[in-house]
């Protein structure tokens, strides 16, 4: 699935620029060091996490997109680090886990789990 068709039908708002990136599964954790060791390129990571070192992570292991829960407000810095890598991060109101739920209905699985292909 590509980041543009979950715009379609999940309940997140894009941050920054939309990068038409292909989602092979997904990853839900505040640990960066998670994403650095069990992060898989074309994840869509979900965190409540807001700081430039989430934007490191996820380019280092070619996450897809990441989502950022609870409404939380993420600074402008972080979202200019996010353009500079091509990674779109979103924003829901959801918790981590109803998003994971919306994903899950879509047939996004997370990692390591049965990833969609």
């Amino acid at each position: 699935m590509l980041i543009s068709e979950l715009i379609q039908k999940v309940n997140m708002t894009a941050l920054n620029a939309v990068y038409d990136k292909e989602i092979v599964g997904g990853l839900v954790t505040d640990m960066v060091s998670d994403v650095m060791t069990s992060g898989q390129a074309g994840n869509i990571w979900v965190t409540v996490q807001t700081n430039k070192k989430v934007i490191s992570a996820a380019n280092l292991v070619d996450i897809a997109a990441v989502v950022i829960t609870q409404g939380k407000k993420v600074e402008a810095e972080v979202l200019q680090a996010a353009d500079g890598a091509q990674i779109t991060v979103f924003s829901t109101t959801l918790t981590s886990w109803d998003f994971v739920g919306e994903l899950y209905a879509l047939g996004i699985r997370i990692s390591p789990y049965n990833p969609i292909r």
